[in-house]
């Protein structure tokens, strides 16, 4: 059912105290998305199954999610008979790989210098051997571009 990858192209809104996926999906939004992730297509009846042993919740709540779930892009649905099956648009890693460029992009596109220079203090405040990462990511990035570049 997953196509070939599409980048969805979407606005993010981004809750930093939350973490991950939740900062930019709701808690429903981001069960439903997990529960596909590891296991799809699955129907609305089973994600509302899974889903309602972990909490009460309503199938039209489950359904209205999961249809707003594939207007926005992120789920494929495909009808078999009376019942519409799901599956994630994009695997979990692309659909973080997305959300990180979204974000970047952004951010880059209306600070940035300051956007820059507050990623490498944050980046070293939190752990010292990790600019030295950034140093060798950054350093073989541009060994890549000067290769194609010559």
């Amino acid at each position: 059912m997953a196509s070939p990858r599409k980048k969805l192209n979407r606005l993010v809104n981004l809750r930093p105290s939350r973490k991950g996926i939740r900062q930019v999906l709701g808690d429903l939004e981001s069960d439903i998305m997990e529960l596909l992730w590891k296991d799809s297509p699955l129907s609305v009846r089973e994600v509302h199954e899974q889903l309602a042993k972990k909490r009460p919740i309503a199938y039209t709540t489950v359904m209205t999610v999961m249809t707003r779930l594939a207007e926005k892009g992120l789920l494929e649905r495909e009808q078999r008979g009376r019942a519409y099956f799901y599956a994630p648009s994009q695997s979990r890693e692309e659909f973080c790989s997305d959300t990180i460029d979204a974000v970047m992009t952004g951010l880059l596109g209306g600070f940035g210098e300051p956007v820059l220079s507050h990623f490498v203090d944050t980046v070293g405040s939190q752990d010292a051997a990790k600019l030295d990462e950034l140093i060798r990511l950054i350093e073989a990035k541009k060994g890549n571009t000067e290769k194609s570049v010559t």
